[in-house]
């Protein structure tokens, strides 16, 4: 008489508890990746909106100091409407200094 039956119930073929191990990794990896990615935008967005609501006026990266060859960011606050504008000429600036790489390395490569 052959020992398979007996095996088959005491252990059975469980597929799902496989496929939900195997799986388990890497929806753990993801569900930590939103985690650390969306805990500390919302974090930020409930400090803005904190600040707007008590002052009626935003915090924004205004401009950069430099101080004993030492660059430095400064946030003031500024009115919504020229927060807005001030984020449009930041971008205009990444976006040159951008280029101003991209050129660069498309030279070194020649």
């Amino acid at each position: 008489m052959s020992n398979r039956g007996v095996w088959r119930r005491v252990y059975p073929l469980d597929v799902s508890s496989y496929v939900d191990d195997l799986m388990s990794v890497p929806r753990n990896f993801v569900f930590g990746l939103l985690a650390g990615v969306l805990v500390p935008v919302a974090a930020i967005a409930g400090i803005v909106a904190g600040v707007y609501a008590f002052t009626r006026k935003v915090p924004f990266v205004t401009d950069v100091e430099e101080y004993d060859g030492e660059r430095r960011l400064t946030v003031g606050l500024v009115e919504p409407q020229e927060a807005r504008a001030l984020f449009q000429k930041g971008k205009e600036a990444a976006q040159a200094f951008g280029d101003e790489i991209r050129s660069e390395l498309e030279g070194q490569q020649k």
